[in-house]
């Protein structure tokens, strides 16, 4: 839409002339495509006076009587994401038009685009100009540098609110909210209606709440956007939720799993029907855990239907269906409609009621595998939930296949090592960039199953999943402080310390706490001092508890590797009868003597049990066990010895034979899940020969 000179009155107007003068084609009304008006609310047609007649991927087609209307070019391209391209027609016929087109919708009329510029700029009286642009351009820009910004920095959601002093612009990244800048007051009303004439929502209205969506274009990519605004003390506040698909995590390895709880939850989706849930507080990423584990499923070739409130990504080949209270769609009647459509996998949203969650145990007893998600601070308070409820607990038994409980802390940056460069390109100084999971995968045992059967308690049922391997939410977190990952003070943020079954009242010998269990440098976690905090929190709540377990880091594990140029042998030594596991495969394995550090256990113990000295030693990963017998929990350091040729072993009294593998055979070998983990682990990290950028910090010796 190029600035020429004024249109006459519509009353003096030859059509084909002004098509002539502007070289744009006449629009055929009686042409209009349902996908074209789809893309275009009511509100916004009258606002403009355009009739919508065509719509691509990329573009718009617009009938208008008003080719000079920037405005009206602007928004449009702007909320829908596409490029705008305008057809002429009379203003009568338009006006006609679009009461056909929206009739029984039951919106009124609204201002039309100069009279919405006139508005605009009598709110934006008092702010500060931007030269050479009228107010109306002015907010349109301020909206668009706003969205833009908070896009580039990964932002998950912008809040947009008012103050006593100013307008504060805050963004949510990587889970933690901080002040990206400050706006005068004045222009707060302008910027809160550009807002919603983008998303759809009634800019007279502001009194009551609204929700709304919108899609943009940022640097030529199509961005959903989730719009909700509240009413405050000082003007409306509004929160934009980013739903940039390209940021998205859609994938299980993606989400930061330790290999072990990913086998965990690949063995309940291998499951053909039952129900799998998904807990933890908002913003837990249990969605996207639940998206990631959709695209894992649809693989098999199975009809997959979701039910969602609201629905954050567009998924393709899986049928979405979005929850409309008002139409009297809810999750209990689209479930219904729903399971005469043949499904093989169902996603709810959200179970919320007793009537949804009936519903839910009833198709996952007739064979679909259903996945939802509760809102519960644990996976076993997931059971007590549903009893609450009112779901019947004999149900709860025979359909929960399994519940994941999880959080997410931040990944420390992979550029700089979580050091403070306040340079670094990546995370600009903050030390960590994107999100892990921490995780608890309970799967359904049959001593799970009983005791759920039995109505017995939260913590009798976290017993029995510990006992099935179960790992907490809290070893969880340390594992992967341990490995350099995260650090101690996020994963304090978001998981609360084992106390009851973890760490006892009186100290545990720190002589067992090695010094450095990361191979990050600097203080991004040391062990002992953080275990110190726990210890003095547990002390200053003054809990007596009738069971304790201690964390003992007493043992070492060295994966032994022979990096030949065919590719790596790996030794397996095999335990002799009357040892402990006889007959069972493992890596070299031992204690770590008092006061000794792991590298020198590790060392040590590779000499003592193969005869073999290490040319390279590398630390690899932290493997918690539970030995029941001593109420001990037991953290076994995991090292990488690599040796050179010829490797001869000599094997010492506690096993009878050694092999050399290869990575598969090993992996087929190795008795235990955690040393098959390890070894996968071994070779994401070194299988280069090294540890690439992050050498200086994997090698020990």
């Amino acid at each position: 839409m190029a600035s020429h000179a004024p249109i006459p009155p519509p009353d003096t107007i030859d059509l084909d002339a002004l098509a002539r003068r502007f070289r744009l084609p006449i629009a055929d009304l009686d042409s209009v495509s349902s996908h074209a008006v789809s893309l275009v609310p009511e509100r916004w047609a009258r606002r403009f006076h355009v009739v919508p007649l065509s719509a691509t991927e990329q573009e718009l087609v617009v009938a208008t009587a008003d080719p000079l209307d920037v405005d009206c070019e602007r928004t449009l391209a702007f909320a829908t994401g596409r490029h705008v391209r305008v057809a002429l027609a009379n203003t009568d016929d338009i006006a006609r038009r679009i009461d056909e087109l929206y009739r029984g919708e039951g919106a009124t009329r609204e201002p039309a685009s100069m009279l919405e510029v006139q508005h605009l700029n009598k709110e934006m009286e008092g702010a500060p100009p931007i030269p050479g642009e009228d107010a109306a351009s002015s907010v349109t820009n301020l909206v668009d540098e706003l969205l833009a910004g908070g896009i580039a920095c990964r932002a998950s959601d912008i809040h947009i609110e008012p103050e006593e002093q100013g307008i504060a612009v805050r963004h949510r990244v990587d889970g933690l909210l901080t002040l990206a800048r400050t706006l005068p007051r004045a222009v707060g009303p302008a910027l809160v209606s550009r807002i919603k004439i983008l998303s759809g929502l009634d800019i007279a209205d502001r009194l009551r709440p609204q929700d709304g969506r919108a899609r943009v274009a940022i640097n030529g990519v199509a961005v959903d956007l989730r719009v909700s605004t509240l009413p405050a003390s000082h003007g409306e506040k509004v929160v934009i939720r980013v739903l940039d698909g390209r940021s998205a995590v859609l994938t299980l390895e993606g989400m930061g799993f330790l290999p072990d709880e990913l086998d965990r939850i690949e063995r309940l989706l291998q499951c053909r029907e039952g129900l799998i849930l998904v807990t933890g507080p908002t913003g837990s990423g249990k969605t996207t855990t639940l998206y990631a584990a959709l695209r894992r499923l649809k693989d098999r070739g199975v009809n997959i239907v979701t039910v969602e409130d609201p629905i954050e990504y567009r998924l393709p080949g899986i049928v979405q269906v979005q929850v409309n209270e008002k139409a009297g769609l809810t999750f209990a009647t689209a479930l219904r409609s729903i399971m005469r459509q043949d499904p093989d996998v169902v996603l709810i949203g959200e179970i919320r009621d007793r009537e949804t969650a009936e519903i839910a145990i009833q198709a996952s007893l007739t064979g679909h595998l259903v996945l939802s998600t509760l809102h519960t601070n644990d996976a076993p308070s997931a059971v007590t939930r549903l009893i609450d409820i009112g779901v019947a607990s004999y149900k709860i038994a025979t359909a929960v296949k399994g519940v994941l409980a999880q959080r997410l802390v931040r990944r420390v940056c992979g550029v700089c090592s979580g050091t403070h460069d306040a340079a670094c390109p990546e995370c600009g100084g903050s030390r960590f960039r994107g999100r892990l999971a921490l995780v608890e995968v309970i799967i359904g045992s049959p001593e799970f199953e009983n005791r759920v059967a039995a109505g017995e308690t939260a913590e009798r049922i976290a017993e029995a999943a510990r006992l099935d391997g179960m790992r907490s939410l809290w070893m969880s977190g340390t594992i992967h402080a341990a490995a350099g990952r995260t650090t101690m003070d996020e994963v304090l943020r978001v998981a609360t310390p084992d106390e009851p079954a973890r760490v006892s009242e009186s100290a545990p010998d720190r002589r067992h706490v090695p010094a450095v269990m990361s191979p990050l440098t600097g203080d991004a976690f040391r062990l002992r001092e953080d275990l110190d905090v726990v210890i003095a929190r547990t002390r200053s709540r003054r809990r007596r508890f009738p069971t304790m377990a201690q964390i003992q880091i007493g043992t070492v594990d060295v994966l032994v590797i022979r990096p030949l140029a065919a590719g790596w042998r790996v030794l397996a030594l095999q335990r002799r009868l009357g040892t402990r596991c006889p007959g069972a495969w493992e890596p070299v394995h031992g204690h770590i003597d008092p006061g000794e550090e792991p590298e020198d256990a590790a060392i040590r113990e590779l000499r003592e049990e193969t005869g073999l000295e290490a040319d390279r030693l590398y630390n690899v990963r932290v493997q918690p066990f539970y030995l029941h017998k001593t109420h001990t929990v037991q953290l076994a350091i995991v090292l990488a010895a690599f040796v050179s040729e010829p490797a001869d072993v000599t094997i010492a009294g506690e096993h009878q034979r050694a092999e050399w593998l290869s990575v598969d055979e090993a992996l087929a070998r190795y008795a235990f899940p955690g040393e098959r983990a390890s070894l996968r682990e071994a070779v994401e990290l070194l299988a280069s020969g090294d540890a690439g950028p992050v050498e200086d910090v994997m090698r020990v010796r």
